[in-house]
């Protein structure tokens, strides 16, 4: 089976495994909602639904957007930067903004409440693979391979750090970290690099205060469950579903687990679906990471190549988190499940980056249909002509 095909093929399944993922999570999220009637009134709870819907026709259109504009997005010289800007400039006004819940982390547009940080998870390592894409040999050097990126990545944090948001800080600078290396920048650069950066972590850590006093709370009740009144409601409709769940729109527990729409869905997948169905949801996100990397080891070009790999990391480590955190295995960080809870902002930059991803895929399937027309043509023009020398010599 020829590359265009293999690429092609793996595209369809991922399409698919996604299809499902976004279909079980407007699912789940409409079954949620429904069970937040205490918190909200019925008229709320529509006009939720509603939004995550448009969300997804947004996201969607604007996805294809970056489907059709992928190729040149990425030959682009000006493009990401202005993109990056763009991003970092939200940021900013979100550090301008009236607190809420004690933190500054969202800004409203036409209506739609946003967290430009989530949008950060994602663009961050493809503006990184971007650039390394762009230095080509240059990244060699310890200047252009690790200097500047770590400015980029410092730069982008700290305004996320200040908001405060400790848990994206910490796992966009992970993903970012995971770019510089798999980039390809010389390996004693970059664990030189990582040492420093680990023993001043450390040194940070241990010597200052940055913990602020919800960050605090949250270790505390993580450490002890029965302070924990989130994890206790999510644990309880977990346990009270079973191992088949209790059915569809079923469940008693889901109704007092706060925020089961976003932060805590899983309590309401394995209430109503069961443990069987909390596997389900990671087996459908393996898969996802799954065919990701299956389908970078065939792309040429290295910033779609290496944001796939970046993309295929996140998402199970997102969602990993996600779980973890329902099932008491990690404190509570408010990070929300890839493609099934409702959140407008990780929502939106998750489609758009897929949309982004298969264009790359769709333009490399054309670009190698055609290499093996022309190789046909090649070919077929080497018999012909040595057909004719073979009836010239007779």
């Amino acid at each position: 089976m020829n590359k265009s095909r293999i690429l092609k093929n793996r595209a369809i399944l991922f399409i698919i495994i996604v299809g499902m993922a976004l279909t079980l999570g407007t699912f789940f999220v409409y079954s949620s909602l429904r069970a937040m009637e205490s918190t909200f009134s019925p008229i709320q709870i529509d006009k939720m639904f509603q939004k995550h819907v448009f969300t997804i026709l947004l996201s969607s259109f604007l996805g294809i957007i970056a489907f059709i504009l992928s190729k040149y997005i990425t030959k682009s010289r000006h493009f990401m930067n202005i993109l990056f800007i763009f991003f970092m400039t939200l940021l900013a006004l979100a550090l301008a903004q009236a607190p809420i819940n004690g933190t500054k982390r969202w800004i409203t547009i036409l209506g739609i409440q946003i967290q430009p940080s989530e949008f950060m998870k994602l663009f961050l390592p493809l503006y990184l693979s971007w650039y390394y894409y762009k230095i080509k040999e240059r990244k060699a050097t310890f200047v252009f391979g690790i200097i500047i990126p770590l400015f980029i990545i410092f730069l982008s944090i700290s305004l996320i750090f200040l908001e405060p948001d400790l848990s994206s800080s910490i796992l966009i600078f992970i993903l970012a970290i995971l770019t510089i290396y798999i980039n390809g920048v010389k390996n004693i650069h970059f664990y030189m690099t990582l040492l420093i950066l680990t023993i001043s972590g450390i040194f940070i850590i241990t010597n200052a205060d940055i913990l602020k006093g919800y960050q605090k709370d949250r270790l505390e009740q993580f450490s002890k469950i029965e302070k924990n009144y989130q994890l206790r409601q999510s644990l309880d409709a977990i346990t009270n579903g079973g191992f088949f769940g209790s059915g569809s729109f079923i469940g008693e527990e889901k109704y007092s687990v706060p925020y089961s729409y976003s932060d805590f869905i899983i309590a309401v997948i394995g209430e109503e679906w069961g443990k069987l169905g909390i596997l389900m949801v990671i087996t459908l996100y393996f898969l996802i990471s799954r065919e990701l990397i299956l389908m970078s080891y065939h792309m040429k070009n290295s910033a779609a190549r290496n944001f796939m790999v970046v993309f295929a990391f996140w998402i199970f480590f997102q969602s990993f988190i996600n779980v973890g955190v329902s099932i008491g295995m990690l404190p509570t960080t408010g990070v929300t499940l890839p493609l099934m809870s409702y959140g407008n902002s990780s929502l939106l930059i998750t489609i758009v980056s897929i949309g982004y991803i298969m264009g790359m895929v769709f333009y490399e399937i054309i670009d190698e249909q055609t290499i093996d027309e022309q190789t046909k043509e090649i070919l077929e023009n080497q018999e012909n002509k040595k057909r004719v020398e073979r009836t010239d010599e007779v």
